[in-house]
């Protein structure tokens, strides 16, 4: 046996004897025959401090050794009834534990560890999941939801579907739902929570998992997954850092036949009839604002990790990101201008470096005077005098507003990955701001109006 199974081994005992927040004699002595079976040192039992369940778990399927993963479930099956009682949150564990472990392979399933300050629900909450659209799934789950609902619930497990979430914030009144985001989020404009209402309101599960979950909250392991359901299954510390656990299980268009074999196999691990059951509900004009559903609404209402699009509103003298609800600030016209003119030049960006040799020397010099030409058309439509456009052919004058503008850009820390919105050097020397054309626009001068930057007056003065 590796030291790093061993380790692993540790870590994952570690967990079970505290999951139901109480150490006693019999697991202690039980612990004690463990570390020796398993030779566990105390150098191990540092090391697992360490690790998480999830990759615990992924160093034993990885050994190669079935028997291991086999032989340690047997004993943890022990471990957990050595006090005569096996609580809900032991329970939770276990059948992660079995799906991992056991050789019968009853369902398909993957465990999860990640930080709780990125994602983090109720213990015992049951969320469906899927990275695409599945109907037949979906319909699956809207004909039988309240026996889906009905069987977690008697396990002691909470059910969340979005779609009856979202079907509950759309037959709310619009104007008491967006009183209740106005209370819950004050510093946002109404522009913004019209923005959060809307976004709320056209959630879809694929949009939960893909943009929420794995954009926002960095869920990762989530983003090429099938229909499964997402459970959480305790919380532990790696280090000093709290960690939540969840357990994924693979579903299809029978889904509540999985969901009652779960079920089954779940509340036969209780030593107990008697155990907490969920029963509280969203009802008419009632939010919840806990656990979940809490969760939900501050992805929308703190604004954190949003992948905004850019409105340019030369007009005005303004670059705005709408989905964060900010404007850029600490930019005058001369950084404006040039962040308008880098979006045009998209990824490809423009190379400042200045050639070697003569003859690459005359093509170099009239890049630069297009880009000069280009800048000054584009102050100019900022409110600027074209002759007086500062000459961003000279380093001396374009290294203070390139530096200007990456201030500004970097105060908006509520984007997901800033750096793909500022204007950042590449390998080969370009400098570019690597944002999807898909999410630059630029206001009208008739109206409130935006059209895709492609379309619009200021990219012709750039093609010109």
């Amino acid at each position: 046996m590796t030291r790093q199974e061993k380790i692993a081994i540790a870590r994952i005992f570690a967990d079970l004897i505290k999951a139901d927040r109480i150490v006693d004699t019999s697991e202690m002595e039980y612990w004690r025959n463990v570390c020796n079976k398993y030779e566990i040192d105390r150098d191990i039992r540092v090391a697992a401090r360490d690790i998480s369940f999830a990759d615990a778990i992924a160093a034993i399927r990885a050994s190669g050794d079935r028997g291991l993963g086999e032989d340690l479930l047997g004993d943890c099956r022990a471990m957990t009834v050595s006090d005569g009682f096996c609580a809900h949150s032991e329970a939770l564990l276990m059948i992660a534990l079995s799906i991992m472990f056991s050789p019968e392979g009853s369902f398909t399933g993957d465990v999860y560890s990640l930080p709780r300050a990125s994602f983090d629900i109720d213990i015992a909450t049951a969320i469906y999941v899927e990275n695409e659209y599945d109907p037949l799934t979906n319909d699956a789950i809207r004909s039988g939801y309240r026996s889906i609902f009905k069987e977690f619930q008697l396990a002691g497990l909470h059910f969340v579907y979005i779609p009856k979430i979202i079907d509950h914030y759309s037959s709310t009144d619009p104007e008491l739902f967006r009183s209740i985001l106005a209370f819950l989020a004050p510093s946002i404009s109404e522009g913004g929570i019209d923005k959060a209402y809307n976004a709320l309101l056209g959630m879809t599960t694929d949009i939960y998992c893909k943009d929420l979950l794995c954009n926002k909250c960095g869920f990762t392991g989530l983003r090429n997954t099938s229909p499964s359901i997402l459970i959480k299954i305790g919380n532990s510390f790696v280090g000093e850092a709290r960690y939540a656990n969840y357990l994924k299980i693979e579903v299809d268009e029978d889904i509540l036949s999985t969901v009652q074999k779960f079920v089954d196999e779940f509340t036969d691990m209780l030593s107990s009839d008697v155990f907490v059951v969920n029963t509280s509900e969203e009802r008419d004009n009632q939010f919840h604002f806990h656990g979940f559903y809490k969760q939900l609404l501050d992805i929308f209402l703190v604004r954190r990790n949003i992948r905004s699009s850019i409105v340019i509103d030369p007009y005005k003298e303004e670059i705005f990101f709408p989905d964060i609800d900010e404007k850029a600030t600490g930019m005058h016209r001369r950084e404006k201008a040039l962040y308008a003119l880098m979006l045009c030049y998209g990824s490809s960006g423009i190379n400042f470096n200045r050639p070697r040799t003569s003859a690459e020397l005359k093509h170099f010099e009239r890049r630069m005077n297009k880009f000069q030409r280009r800048y000054a058309a584009i102050y100019e439509m900022f409110g600027g005098e074209k002759e007086t456009a500062p000459d961003l052919t000279q380093p001396e004058i374009r290294r203070p507003i390139i530096a200007c503008l990456r201030r500004s850009i970097s105060r908006l820390d509520a984007l997901y990955n800033p750096a793909d919105y500022t204007v950042t050097k590449d390998a080969d020397g370009s400098f570019a701001v690597h944002v999807e054309p898909g999410l630059i626009f630029v206001a009208s001068l008739k109206g409130d109006d935006v059209i895709p930057l492609q379309n619009s007056d200021l990219y012709s003065l750039y093609k010109a």
